[in-house]
């Protein structure tokens, strides 16, 4: 059952981030293709970069296994679980939010595409009652 003010939140969230990444993108942006653990100037590991930037402790990336997407890897930020599936197209990428949000499920969390990447997370430890990591993963996401 879905609490209509996590509804809501989620919404506010996406809003934002759709707001703040407004002429944030360049034109050489692409989706990045493989994006292995170990691989070097994927999309994935740009986003880590960002979030370590940022301040937050992302662990490391594993590969995850998950009926919306074959290029995905999960692990924890600041105690958030988070997957990070890399598709091969903006619209691959859109289309998979809403299995994203069901990977969040009940709990307080968001999921969020752009750039052929998509982000979810999901506070399932209860260690993030503001959404303020939330907030700032899905603000840094591509």
């Amino acid at each position: 059952m879905r609490h209509p003010i996590l509804l809501t939140m989620i919404a506010g969230l996406a809003g934002l981030v759709a707001i703040a990444g407004l002429g944030c993108g360049k034109a050489d942006d692409k989706p990045a293709s493989g994006g292995g653990a170990g691989g070097s100037g994927t999309a994935r590991d740009a986003l880590v970069e960002a979030w370590k930037k940022a301040g937050l402790t992302p662990s490391p990336m594993t590969p995850a296994t998950v009926s919306f997407g074959k290029d995905c890897q999960s692990g924890t930020v600041n105690n958030v679980d988070v997957i990070v599936c890399v598709y091969p197209s903006d619209a691959d990428a859109k289309a998979a939010e809403q299995a994203g949000l069901e990977w969040v499920g009940s709990t307080t969390g968001a999921a969020w595409s752009k750039g052929g990447v998509l982000v979810s997370a999901a506070d399932r430890r209860k260690t993030d009652p503001s959404g303020r990591t939330i907030n700032q993963l899905m603000k840094l996401s591509p």
